[in-house]
């Protein structure tokens, strides 16, 4: 043992002898336990896969190593091989993970490389494991997705839990296991099950089951302000709407359109209404600079560089800051020139809060504002309009302020919408550079954090994140040409196969690409494993149906 240790060839050589000994076992042996062994183990780990996805790494990862345990206990590789060597369908699906094997070759980042390998492990795995096994039949699929939608019910009411014990600064903190972002697409896809059992079923009684829960679950977007998830949730309704109208008869179908063009346009409006709103700026003398305070003390000079407002005032106006802060200290135990819990000045708090209902930021002003008011400017709230508005309007409102704050050349840092345009714009510079290979694999972060330097970007150091765009994260680090496999590995199966695909499948797959357009859903091991997952079983399951309906042909 010490010689093991104190030797690290040997310890090299021990440990391939060992894979070299198990390799040989598992490849001349047949299957360990009977077949029904295995495939109660196949689906029970099928099971936890789905729910684990849910819950954390290790409930995602754990899954994966027993029905990859069970497929190398089940032996029969001959067979197996044979059933994938000549499925086009397979090779498919297993060409992002080729590909990003194949990254390796032009990479100079070898241990991240490797560590990006690892995470992409689902993208081979699942496909090797499901088409080397029999489908599962309709009734499974379906005690699958009920489990499913069990783990995102417990998930989702841990969350709102959460939420209502704990004084959150930021409410997507709820989403405890996972981005708020992508336990919206969990969500969204967990409603789209929802609608497709209640369909699919004859009982009234599990019908009003599923639209309970439905509705339900869009509550918990609206309460956890899932603004990502309901926007996604809006598309998928217009989508299956337009699809219901091209099965009409053209009456109905022009009826139904001028009925979506119709809600098109209020929903413009309202958000111009809102934008008006937000932009508008009051002409009384009450939102002029004034020269001194009642006290007789004079004004601190405007930072003509801010021309935020709340509610139609400017926040730059009309600031002392010595008489703000001696008032504020006779109101409050909270030290103004403290940070509140999201790490905010309390002084900055007070100014948008006194600005939002027209006062002076000065004694005069603190002196009109309420104890209700202290105490809102403590927690964190810079307008009075937003206690009692909902968690999506505030959200839009916030929208608003960082997109006026980037106009003005302020640092986007921290907000997740501008950042986005300076993760593109870094993803763009690098794909100039390396238009036809990429970077390669491993090397996409190394690359970023180059051009953030050279195109001297206000982004700090921690926000200096990639792409947040599947398809730049892939042109970044493959170039076009891997792109062009991405595309291929994307919409060749929903073509070849689109009469014999679920029709749950498409709902997956178009919840899939608005993800894809706003995250980089493939380099987390959260976001392949959803993927992968869902887009393996139901192209696994058409790939079967196909195979019968062409073996059934032949012996016709």
């Amino acid at each position: 043992m010490f010689v093991f240790i104190k030797e690290p060839r040997l310890i090299n050589r021990g440990f391939f002898i060992s894979i070299y000994i198990l390799l040989t076992f598992f490849l001349r042996s047949n299957s360990v336990l009977p077949p029904r062994v295995h495939r109660i183990i196949f689906l029970i780990a099928l099971a936890a896969l789905g729910g684990g996805m849910l819950i954390g790494t290790v409930p995602t990862s754990v899954p994966q190593f027993v029905l990859f345990g069970n497929w190398l206990l089940e032996g029969d590789f001959k067979n197996k091989w044979n059933r994938i060597r000549t499925n086009k369908l397979f090779w498919i699906i297993s060409s992002l993970f080729i590909i990003h094997l194949t990254g390796l070759i032009h990479t100079t980042d070898i241990p991240r490389g490797i560590d990006d390998i690892r995470i992409k492990i689902p993208l081979l795995l699942l496909p090797l494991i499901f088409f080397t096994s029999p489908p599962i039949r309709k009734e499974e699929l379906h005690r699958l997705l009920w489990f499913i939608i069990l783990l995102v019910i417990i998930s989702s009411l841990w969350c709102l839990f959460y939420n209502a014990t704990h004084e959150l600064t930021d409410i997507r903190k709820a989403s405890r296991f996972m981005s708020h972002i992508r336990f919206g697409l969990f969500i969204d896809f967990a409603i789209c099950i929802l609608f497709y059992l209640s369909i699919q079923t004859e009982k009234k009684q599990v019908k009003l089951i599923c639209f309970a829960l439905m509705i339900y679950l869009i509550g918990v977007m609206l309460t956890l302000s899932m603004v990502t998830g309901l926007v996604m949730f809006a598309v998928l309704c217009v989508v299956y709407f337009v699809y219901l109208l091209f099965r009409q008869t053209s009456v109905y179908r022009n009826i139904g359109f001028a009925g979506l063009f119709l809600l098109f346009l209020i929903g413009l409006y309202t958000i111009n209404s809102e934008w008006k709103n937000y932009n508008y700026v009051d002409v009384s003398e009450s939102n002029k600079q004034k020269d001194k305070t009642v006290s007789g003390r004079k004004y601190f000079q405007i930072d003509s560089t801010n021309k935020h407002t709340e509610n139609g005032f400017y926040v730059a106006y009309n600031i002392q800051y010595d008489e703000l802060g001696v008032a504020w200290k006779r109101r409050s135990n909270v030290d103004l020139f403290s940070r509140d819990k999201k790490g905010i000045l309390v002084t900055w708090n007070a100014i948008r809060y006194l600005t939002s209902k027209g006062l002076t930021k000065d004694s005069a002003g603190v002196a009109q504002l309420t104890d209700e008011d202290i105490k809102n400017i403590e927690e964190g709230i810079t307008n009075y309009r937003y206690t009692n508005a909902s968690p999506i309007r505030k959200r839009i409102k916030e929208i608003f302020w960082e997109y006026q704050d980037y106009k003005q050349g302020f640092n986007p840092s921290g907000n997740t919408l501008l950042m986005r345009l300076e993760f593109w714009k870094a993803a763009i510079y690098i794909i100039e550079r390396n238009p036809v290979f990429g970077v390669g694999t491993g090397d996409a972060q190394m690359a970023f954090n180059r051009a953030y330097l050279r195109s001297k970007s206000q982004l700090t150091p921690e926000w200096r994140l990639r792409s947040h765009n599947q398809f730049l994260a892939i042109t970044v680090s493959f170039g076009f040409a891997g792109l062009a496999v991405f595309l291929i590995y994307l919409f060749y199966p929903v073509i070849t196969y689109r009469h014999h695909l679920n029709k749950l499948y498409f709902l997956f797959f178009l919840i899939a690409l608005i993800s894809f357009c706003t995250e980089d859903t493939l380099e987390t091991q959260s976001g392949v494993s959803f993927f992968a997952y869902f887009n393996t079983l139901f192209l696994w399951l058409a790939d079967g149906q196909k195979r019968n309906i062409g073996e059934e042909n032949q012996n016709l």
